[in-house]
């Protein structure tokens, strides 16, 4: 006998992209975004505020569009996850909040996972082709975000071994890119600049990597004095007419930056003694940095491996993805009570939920992997439908009992009204649950036929109870024979 494989929801509002996606074990059912970039446009950058707004008005139709193209509607659902951090505060708020309502309104577990180690969670996905194999070294890059993590074990086991000390890669893109009076967002624009430059025309400083930064920055990484040197440079020379200058300096730039964040990643790998990197966040779609990196990989012996591109971005599947593992492996749910964390530890996966629990279940995993355990047809029935470890999924009471009175008060509205009383609770216990999705069906029919037995019942009343009251008002004097 199998069990369906969970359906979960992933939200991810870290940044300025609202995304929505649905995942069932490690099969993509569906991923839509919804972006605010072009509000952020003429800032020149993210403003946190418009950011948390944007995520605000579209998470509704963002949800509805993915659950369209996943073929489901909302009593689907049997999990719901979220990002919690690392990000915008505002962003995250917008997005856990969002979540929990609706993990709350489906009576479904609820899980908050940590942002960065949702970009390794893509690798689960085998549906498109992905493949996670541990351990691994992750380079996460993007706007907010340039990380190394050692990923041992995606749920139970990541470490963050690099970090930015500044400016991450992706801010370093959108300075240069504006500087050079290219269009926000500035990385996909000095990508398209690039191709028509010269990477070995000018040379950029390439940030902490000289000998005496080894030590303390080895896997560390930082940006602002290369955005610096090419404002300078470009305060002294820059011609914006110039088309090839303006092309040269946006290669060399990149090249700078692409450089730096192979030659640490690689080096990260080879200390570690791991054979494989993986690749993600939005920086990770710039195709000199795909390319470099799988030249360099193959020339080391490490397995490169970079998500498709629709997938690099910030996305609701990668954090679906992540979930449906912890889901899997019977981790408990996050607590309702837990907030937004702008500055998650990436070895923080889930956040809002007690160690101990996480220690007490994965013992009880483990305690019963290791049993001797015949088991019979008797014991599987015993056993069908009871997913409390993955699935906190049941319909509730009401709906039934809603149904049940309306039947009774049919049953009993022929003999002088005494179904007006199991009609009006029937009619109670309905409207209390009619708009949960999982109780609709039996709600909608305990209120019809509790409305159809209060109507008999209340005409037959007043059909046996007139001649009763006229004979009562007429022994009393107040109506004449």
């Amino acid at each position: 006998m199998s069990e369906r494989v969970p359906v979960v929801v992933g939200i991810e509002t870290s940044c300025d992209e609202t995304g929505v996606g649905i995942v069932q074990g490690d099969t993509l059912l569906a991923n839509v975004i919804a972006s605010s970039m072009d509000q952020h446009a003429r800032f020149g950058g993210v403003v946190p505020e418009v950011a948390a707004r944007a995520h605000l008005e579209a998470l509704p139709q963002v949800m509805d569009d993915a659950l369209k193209q996943a073929g489901l509607d909302r009593a689907d659902i049997d999990a719901v996850a979220v990002t919690s951090g690392p990000g915008l505060a505002g962003a995250l708020m917008v997005g856990v909040g969002w979540a929990k309502g609706l993990a709350q309104s489906l009576d479904v577990p609820f899980y908050a996972v940590n942002h960065l180690v949702g970009h390794v969670g893509v690798e689960l996905l085998s549906s498109e082709g992905r493949q996670l194999d541990t351990p691994t070294v992750a380079l996460l890059v993007s706007g907010g975000h340039t990380s190394l993590l050692l990923v041992r074990d995606i749920v139970d086991d990541v470490e963050g071994v690099g970090d930015t000390i500044d400016d991450a890669a992706g801010e370093a893109f959108d300075k240069v890119g504006r500087l050079l009076g290219l269009p926000y967002p500035g990385g996909p624009q000095i990508d398209r600049v690039a191709k028509d430059g010269d990477p070995t025309r000018y040379t950029f400083p390439r940030g902490l990597t000289q000998a005496k930064d080894q030590d303390k920055h080895r896997f560390n990484f930082s940006f602002s004095g290369l955005k610096t040197a090419v404002a300078r440079w470009w305060e002294a020379n820059g011609d914006p007419t110039d088309h090839q200058m303006v092309a040269d300096v946006a290669a060399s730039f990149q090249e700078a930056v692409v450089d730096v964040l192979v030659t640490k990643a690689l080096d990260a790998c080879e200390y570690h003694g791991v054979p494989r990197l993986v690749l993600g966040g939005g920086v990770s779609a710039n195709s000199r940095l795909r390319e470099v990196a799988l030249a360099r990989g193959a020339e080391r012996n490490i397995d490169v491996r970079i998500p498709p591109l629709a997938l690099c971005t910030d996305n609701g599947a990668m954090i679906a993805s992540l979930a449906s593992e912890m889901l899997r492996r019977g981790r408990p749910a996050t607590s309702m009570s837990v907030a937004a964390t702008s500055t998650l530890s990436p070895s923080v996966t889930q956040a809002g939920v007690d160690e101990g629990a996480i220690h007490t279940a994965q013992k009880s995993t483990t305690d019963h992997s290791n049993d001797s355990v015949s088991v019979t047809d008797d014991d599987v029935s015993a056993l069908a439908g009871k997913e409390d470890t993955l699935r906190k999924v049941r319909t509730p009471w009401t709906p039934l009992l809603s149904l049940l009175f309306g039947v009774l008060a049919v049953a009993l509205s022929p003999a002088f009204g005494l179904g007006m009383i199991p009609a009006v609770l029937g009619i109670i216990s309905g409207h209390r649950a009619r708009k949960h999705p999982r109780g609709r069906v039996q709600s909608a029919m305990g209120l019809t036929l509790s409305y159809f037995a209060l109507a008999v019942s209340i005409a037959v009343a007043v059909v046996v109870a007139t001649p009763i009251i006229r004979a009562l008002l007429i022994s009393g004097g107040f109506l004449l024979p």
